[in-house]
Order: C-alpha cells, then sequence, then structure tokens
C-alpha cells in the first residue's frame, strides 16, 4: 500500500497519477489544479478546503472523500464514484459529473453554476442550499426550465 503524508499549502502540478491507490490520505489544503487522477482509489481521502481546478477524476473511486470547502471548478469527474462523499460549500461550477455515482453524497451549499449531472445517480443526495444556475439535471433537462432547480428531475433511465 502506498502512503503519502501532504502538509497544508502543498502544490502539485502536473501530476498524472492513473490507477494509483491513495485511499484514507490526508491531502487537507493542497492545490491539485490540472491534475489527472483518472481511475485512482482516492477513497476516503480528506481533500478539505483544496483548490482542484480542472483535475481529472474520471472513474475514480472517491466514495467517502471528504472535499469540504474546496474549489472545483471545471473538474471532470464523469463515471466517478462519489458514493457518501461530502462535496457540502464547495464551488462546483462548469463541473461534468455525467455518469456519476453520488448515492448518500452531500452537496449542501454548493455552487453547481454550469455543472452537468446527465445520467448521474442522485439517490439520497443532500442537495438543499445549492446553487442551480444552467445545471444539466440528470434526466437531461436544464435547471433554467425547471424554476432553477433539479429537484424532481433526478431521476434517470437507464437500460
Amino acid at each position: 500500500m502506498k502512503h503519502i503524508i501532504l502538509t497544508m499549502g502543498v502544490m502539485i502540478l502536473s501530476l498524472s497519477l492513473i490507477s494509483a491507490a491513495y485511499a484514507g490520505t490526508d491531502m487537507e489544503g493542497c492545490n491539485l489544479t490540472g491534475a489527472s487522477l483518472k481511475k485512482c482509489n482516492l477513497s476516503g481521502i480528506n481533500l478539505k478546503n483544496s483548490t482542484l481546478r480542472n483535475v481529472n477524476f474520471q472513474e475514480a473511486n472517491l466514495s467517502n472523500t471528504i472535499f469540504y470547502l474546496s474549489i472545483l471548478h471545471g473538474t471532470d469527474f464523469r463515471n466517478a464514484n462519489l458514493k457518501g462523499a461530502n462535496l457540502s460549500a464547495c464551488d462546483l461550477s462548469d463541473c461534468n459529473f455525467s455518469g456519476a455515482d453520488l448515492t448518500g453524497a452531500n452537496l449542501s451549499g454548493s455552487n453547481l453554476q454550469s455543472a452537468n449531472f446527465k445520467d448521474a445517480i442522485l439517490k439520497g443526495t443532500d442537495i438543499d442550499s445549492t446553487v442551480w444556475s444552467n445545471v444539466i439535471c440528470p434526466d437531461g433537462t436544464l435547471s433554467n426550465e425547471n424554476g432553477y432547480s433539479c429537484g424532481g428531475h433526478l431521476s434517470i433511465n437507464k437500460h
């Protein structure tokens, strides 16, 4: 098992770790802007109060990961496992969550402006006090056409 211990304020640019496993690592306050963490196992990792702009988390295991108070603008979460993740009070604007599983995740108080949730699973997800401006809902509708909310449009029909 690989262990990484990073202290507050660590900045990592141009990081590319494909299929790496760093589950449970404490990376609070780090800057991973532009990193590629595609298919990595980051389950339970602490990324609280971090800067994660334009990070590639495609197909990553981010279950129970803590993102609280983080900036994730433009981050790619396509087909990622975000079950039970804490994404509360985050900047999730322009993020792509298409096909991601956010079952039981916490998005309360987050900015979801222009995010894409098409075909995402949001069963039991806390969406209280979120900003839904120009969001693509899981069913493919636009939040602006649904009263600036995806409430009532969270279900998808998977075949």
